[in-house]
């Protein structure tokens, strides 16, 4: 079957199921209301959700036998229902049931029966579990055909047995469809195998999204089965009414609908999503429309007239339905779509996630479960300097897309985002960009965080180990060579009277081991702080240091004044590191280091060189730069410079706790 035929075979039937649903509101309105014409009509309207997921599903995949099943249940719904509306009124008013009985018998084996068995055989993908299922699918289509021979001609109708069929054969083949409409009773016991065989292909599949999807079906399965079981119950062994158990027969099918739902937004059986959104919104529209004319009408026919009860009805119907349908069409474009139309909205919850993330480590997790709920998507994660730190959902056999994280022209890391259908449509790609910028500040703040937090790590096992080396080179060197300069004084004081030219020597031994003695401490204390700064302060030691460099001016405050230990340190040593980095990486005719003081240490290196790449990634020099920044509680941040170059501009406060 061609594509063009397709089109127009799903557009025919989903009309006669809305024609349907409409005579279905038509007969209840004129009519008496009766609570079975309100459920009836109610569920033939809500029920069009169901042949539209058909057809999309048809049009997508027509050899998925799934989408086939929907569709024939969405029309025969409505259809019987429509049939069923017409007799009753017929009936009640003393007349025969006559062709709409026939319409409300048949009908239901293409709106409850098939859905219930072969539906379940074939979900998700239109084939059995396995080749030992094909007899059980062989022997439900012949039952359910062998029920709709029998339903056609039998003599009698099913919901109204003691009138006469249209339809019915005569004699001996009439008692034989007569005997075919009991094959009804084998429904439930085959929606019960249906039932446990998707119980089963849950169990035994290895992709695990599609397992997951499965297990979410399963329980529905079981409840569809139930609802057929506890059809027999009332019909046979309670002598109820076969309209009596149509509550479980509608609450079975409602289960299934909801599997075909499952395996649109999990499994990905095809990308049904703007059908199933405008689905939601006429039926969810079309249902409250239907209560509040039925509603009206009722009231004011009691009160008045049928005429003017049913022209109040309409207006009041207009009226409601107007403003109502944007409010469904957003509620709806939210749970299809996400935020994708709402970049906004989108933007706050984010911040919302933000603020109520307790702890540094909760953050990114908060994130990444705040972009995949937004675009409901299977599987969202962030990953810094090549390692993933947050995710949520489960990765898929399907490739996911990689989109930068950029935080001050610096790229920090990676968006993981797997597309639900193949690849992004453009509004999602929009809303990732929209939020990217926010994505990428929660991932350099956390960074942060993280590197303050290994920074002082380090800076107190650096400590340790520092008093550890001095502690060793005191006791293993400064030590015993003072102790040997005592022992020799002590000699040489012993030979001074008796042998004054040996306590010479001794005392040149002596002298030449003191100062040893001194170049040990001399280092041990250059080691601890560099003693440029000592002789010359900050200002003066980075000045030495550009001209031994060349092409490096050097500005600062005439009168320095007294800067803490560490932050004097700190200073230097990131200053170095970023006139090194210009001397080597950047090409600059001319470098600028600024020092100044204002409530807070302050350097800016600026250079004319070629500047930072596009994209880049911090090294190890950039990198320790920061930490030394961050250590004191201070900041250092890298930017491009107008009209060329980098500038680097470092605040470190004046008191370190």
């Amino acid at each position: 079957m061609t594509s063009r035929w397709v089109d127009w075979l799903t557009q025919v039937a989903v009309g006669a199921a809305g024609a349907a649903a409409a005579t279905c509101v038509i007969v209840a309105v004129l009519h008496p209301v009766t609570p079975w014409s309100v459920v009836m009509s109610l569920a033939a309207v809500a029920y069009l959700s169901v042949p539209l997921v058909g057809a999309a599903m048809v049009r997508a995949e027509r050899r998925n036998g799934v989408g086939w099943l929907l569709l024939a249940s969405g029309i025969g719904f409505p259809v019987a229902a429509s049939g069923y509306l017409i007799a009753e009124a017929a009936t009640n008013a003393g007349g025969p049931a006559g062709w709409a009985g026939w319409w409300d018998g048949w009908p239901w084996v293409f709106a409850l029966g098939l859905p219930s068995t072969a539906g379940l055989l074939l979900f998700p993908d239109g084939r059995p579990p396995s080749r030992r299922w094909w007899p059980v699918v062989v022997l439900t289509l012949a039952q359910e055909l062998a029920l709709l021979v029998g339903l056609l001609f039998a003599p009698g109708m099913l919901d109204y047995p003691d009138q006469p069929n249209p339809t019915a054969l005569p004699g001996r083949w009439g008692a034989v469809a007569d005997g075919l409409v009991g094959t009804i009773l084998l429904v439930a016991p085959l929606a019960t195998l249906g039932a446990w065989s998707l119980h089963g292909r849950a169990r035994r599949e290895l992709d695990p999204a599609r397992a997951r999807a499965l297990r979410r079906v399963a329980p529905a399965a079981w409840l569809v089965a139930g609802s057929w079981w506890a059809c027999i119950v009332i019909v046979l062994g309670a002598g109820g009414a076969e309209v009596g158990a149509l509550p479980f027969q509608l609450a079975g099918m409602l289960t299934l609908a909801a599997a075909a739902w499952t395996a649109i937004r999990r499994y990905g059986l095809f990308d049904g999503r703007r059908v199933v959104n405008q689905a939601l919104v006429y039926a969810a529209l079309s249902t409250f429309v239907v209560v509040v004319y039925l509603a009206v009408a009722s009231v004011v026919r009691a009160v008045v007239s049928q005429q003017i009860g049913a022209a109040v009805a309409v207006a009041v119907a207009l009226l409601v339905a107007l403003p109502l349908r944007d409010v469904l069409q957003r509620a709806a474009n939210r749970l299809v779509y996400g935020y994708q139309d709402d970049p906004y909205g989108a933007l706050v919850r984010l911040g919302r996630r933000l603020e109520v993330a307790a702890a540094a480590d909760d953050v990114l997790p908060s994130v990444a479960a705040t972009v995949r709920a937004a675009l409901r998507l299977p599987y969202v994660a962030i990953r810094l300097a090549g390692t993933v730190v947050a995710a949520d959902g489960t990765a898929r056999s399907r490739g996911a897309e990689e989109f930068p994280l950029v935080f001050a022209g610096e790229t920090i890391g990676d968006l993981v985002a797997e597309p639900r259908d193949g690849e992004f449509t453009a509004t999602e790609r929009r809303l990732l960009a929209g939020i990217l910028g926010q994505v990428a500040a929660a991932g350099h703040a956390v960074a942060l965080t993280g590197d303050l937090r290994r920074s002082r790590e380090r800076v107190v096992a650096a400590a340790e180990e520092e008093r550890r080396r001095l502690r060793r080179d005191l006791h293993d060197g400064l030590g015993p060579a003072l102790a040997s300069v005592v022992l020799g004084l002590q000699r040489a004081r012993r030979r001074v009277d008796s042998d004054p030219a040996a306590a010479a020597q001794q005392l040149d031994t002596l002298t030449g081991q003191t100062q040893a003695a001194v170049a040990d401490v001399r280092r041990l204390v250059y080691g601890l702080r560099p003693p440029a700064l000592d002789e010359l302060g900050l200002v003066g030691a980075l000045t030495e240091h550009a001209s031994a460099l060349g092409a490096i001016d050097v500005e600062g405050p005439d009168r320095e004044p007294v800067l803490p230990a560490a932050v004097e340190v700190a200073a230097y040593r990131i200053a170095l590191e970023a006139m090194t980095n210009t001397v080597r990486h950047a090409g600059a005719r001319q470098t600028t280091v600024r020092v100044s003081v204002d409530g807070m240490l302050r350097i800016e290196i600026a250079d004319n060189g070629r500047g930072m790449p596009a994209g880049y990634r911090a090294g190890v020099g950039i990198t320790s730069m920061r930490e030394r920044a961050v250590e004191l509680g201070g900041t250092c941040v890298i930017e491009p410079r107008t009209p060329r170059g980098t500038v680097v501009r470092v605040a470190l406060p004046l008191e370190v706790l």
